[in-house]
């Protein structure tokens, strides 16, 4: 079973903000599947922008609970931003040397993610989504 040696430290920089102490846990090859693209980043110099972005846009992000059985690990966070409290599960695959391999991101309420999606994506090059109720 691979150790925390890296996923505690990861967690910790991130709810600091510490980005460059953050992308150090990241594998070489790490794969971030997020709610606010559909395409998968990856590498440790995309996944460290995305994350260093994420934090420079949220005001808050809190490490709540972990589950772990071997190499997978369940984070559960909570991430303010605004007026929104967004509830976050991290599912986390750990490589043999402990290092993040891929991090897959759920996060609820949709109208909050869409707001973080809004302010975050363009920032990364990407375009803005809306969120239109459906009238019956």
């Amino acid at each position: 079973m691979p150790s925390e040696d890296h996923l505690t430290p990861f967690l910790e920089a991130m709810h600091r903000g510490d980005i460059a102490r953050a992308g150090k846990h990241l594998s070489e090859t790490v794969q971030l599947n997020s709610p606010i693209l559909p395409t998968p980043f990856k590498g440790r110099a995309s996944v460290a922008t995305v994350l260093a972005e994420l934090v420079s846009t949220i005001d808050a992000f809190e490490p709540k609970m972990m589950m772990r059985d071997g190499a997978d690990v369940i984070a559960v966070i909570t991430i303010r931003f605004e007026d929104h409290v967004i509830d976050a599960f991290d599912h986390i695959h750990l490589g043999e040397d402990g290092r993040i391999e891929t991090m897959t991101i759920a996060w609820r309420p949709l109208p909050a993610v869409v707001a973080v999606q809004q302010r975050l994506v363009p920032k990364l090059g990407g375009k803005a989504m809306r969120l239109v109720p459906i009238e019956p």
